[in-house]
């Protein structure tokens, strides 16, 4: 008990550590998005000016007075409308909304991956069926024939049960989806082959599986979260910071690719309205500029918040087409904003404080479920049968 007490102690100081230190983490927050408000606007018209300077000049020429001042006013009124959104409560607001977005895109592939399992072992049962003959063909109840080889077990010869191996051969398919490496992936599948081989070591392949079967299947799933019920999941539900490392460390990455999302968007605005004034001649579309952001892309060298691309036109054409856009990134705008770069760092040493305190949380919270299984242990078998050496 007193270990028990200990770490709970212990917990309990790291949420008394965190609400202490909370508010400066806000406030560096605060003062990290006001100075990018500040000089975003020089950050969008300096990237323009290299873009029309060095890029398209003869574009830009061609451009009446009119046209140029009205580019200048929409490119004004644009970075106003993004700099509106970027509070601390805003960029929170849109991370809330892309965790969201990701829960629902992960449970969707998970039924997307148990719906192929079950056409999988449904195709597998019946050409089991069209290959045994009439006669052979075991009804539902009759026991097999040789009982100390169990239906569905390998064989001396090594070779799989009928069901399983179509169920192999079925995933394996080029036109299926490619497997991947998420855990959470991997366990799905295994759980489904586990659940597949089950069901065929108990019924005989007389037919498609029971409808219980897609039941079990199903069960698997983990039970609908908040992302379900289009509620905001945690740690972005409450209005304040959380108290919790491990949420925070996650609250804190996913405040930084919100960020990251809203420069995003600002610069296909941005984009669009330079392709609309006749400045430039392509648009690149945003899961593109996604991918740059994510460092997915080998663009060319280009001044700060630009991308430059070579696109190929066609597997016969020799000469790729160039494309050159406006992309807002983090890390271009403290690139030229010193003062900007120095408001990252600070918020940032919160970061890894957060992270080496997460680190010390996770243990002290196994620590703690072992405990309470131990006293649990206990408390349940309060007299705990005698050893051999005892009797």
């Amino acid at each position: 008990m007193d270990s028990l007490r200990e770490v709970v102690g212990q917990l309990d100081r790291f949420g008394d550590q965190l609400r202490a230190g909370n508010p400066q983490l806000y406030r560096d927050l605060a003062l990290y998005l006001q100075t990018l408000r500040a000089g975003l606007l020089n950050s969008v018209q300096q990237a323009c000016f290299h873009l029309a300077t060095r890029y398209y000049p003869e574009r830009f020429c061609n451009l009446s007075s009119d046209q140029r001042q009205a580019l200048r006013l929409q490119l004004v009124e644009l970075v106003r409308r993004a700099s509106s959104l970027l509070t601390v409560e805003q960029v929170a607001q849109l991370a809330g909304k892309l965790a969201l977005e990701q829960e629902q895109q992960h449970r969707s592939r998970q039924r997307e991956w148990l719906a192929q399992l079950r056409k999988g072992r449904d195709e597998a049962a019946a050409a089991a069926l069209d290959d045994q003959e009439p006669s052979s063909v075991p009804q539902i109840g009759d026991e097999p024939e040789d009982l100390d080889v169990p239906y569905g077990s390998v064989q001396l010869d090594g070779a799989l049960p009928p069901g399983l191996a179509a169920l192999f051969q079925s995933l394996d398919q080029p036109e299926r989806e490619p497997r991947s490496d998420n855990p959470d992936t991997r366990q799905q599948l295994a759980v489904a082959l586990f659940q597949s081989r089950s069901s065929s070591s108990q019924d005989p392949p007389a037919g498609p599986a029971p409808q219980q079967d897609t039941g079990e299947l199903e069960a698997e799933l983990p039970p609908p979260q908040s992302g379900e019920t289009g509620a905001v999941p945690p740690p972005w539900h409450e209005p304040c910071l959380p108290q919790d490392p491990l949420a925070l460390l996650r609250w804190l990455d996913g405040f930084d690719a919100a960020l990251s999302r809203r420069l995003r968007n600002l610069s296909h605005a941005l984009n669009v309205e330079l392709l609309r004034c006749g400045l430039t001649a392509s648009l690149l579309p945003l899961n593109l500029l996604e991918a740059a952001v994510q460092g997915q892309l080998d663009p060319q060298p280009a001044p700060a918040n630009l991308l430059r691309l070579q696109l190929p036109l066609g597997p016969a054409s020799a000469d790729p087409l160039e494309s050159v856009v406006v992309l807002l990134r983090p890390a271009d705008l403290e690139l030229e904003a010193p003062r900007l770069r120095t408001c990252r760092s600070r918020w940032q040493r919160h970061r890894e404080e957060t992270r080496r305190m997460a680190e010390q949380y996770r243990r002290l919270k196994r620590r703690l479920q072992t405990l309470e299984a131990e006293r649990l242990w206990h408390q349940d078998t309060p007299n705990p049968s005698p050893t051999p050496d005892q009797t």
